[in-house]
């Protein structure tokens, strides 16, 4: 028996799809109309709250009823054997060790992914801005809007892909 359920629900209606596709061309396309750095920050983290807000609001409506949260956990603690879920000495883990992730270990990987995320906001940005200007000497008035068209139709096609699959092994 295999799995089918949705652990994404972003992509589980057309609305939430075109949504995102929306947000992230309006957001690769702001430098052409917001020339300030920390302007351009400032709409890009509201472009962010509001379109996860309407995205989470879209995507609110459930399609499964069969993807309750607690049925879920129940059904994934049976397939693995109930691992864990028992104290004592039927368990991996003894009542109260909490040795396995310590807080230095949990910030650690916290700060890591956040440096990482940070790199590679530097480098798409790095990235985006050297090929508008080979747009622009090209002639294009405003690049950053032809980029944030492709990026749309990009995430809004392989979300569209990835819900297909989805639906077609259901």
């Amino acid at each position: 028996m295999k799995d089918t359920t949705d652990f994404y629900a972003l992509d589980d209606t057309l609305s939430g799809r075109l949504t995102q596709a929306g947000l992230v061309g309006t957001a690769v396309s702001l430098p052409d109309y917001i020339r300030s750095g920390p302007l351009r920050a400032l709409a890009t983290g509201a472009l962010l709250v509001g379109g996860g807000a309407l995205v989470a609001v879209l995507n609110s409506f459930d399609e499964d009823p069969d993807n309750d949260p607690r049925v879920m956990m129940d059904q994934f603690r049976r397939s693995i054997g109930d691992i864990g879920s028992v104290p004592g000495p039927d368990s991996d883990t003894p009542p109260g060790d909490f040795s396995t992730a310590s807080a230095a270990q949990t910030w650690t990987v916290i700060i890591g992914a956040l440096l990482v995320i940070a790199v590679l906001v530097r480098l798409d940005s790095a990235v985006q801005h050297r090929i508008a200007e080979r747009l622009r000497r090209r002639g294009l008035s405003r690049p950053h809007t032809w980029i944030g068209a492709v990026a749309a139709a990009v995430v809004f096609a392989v979300s569209e892909v990835s819900h297909r699959r989805l639906v077609a092994q259901a």
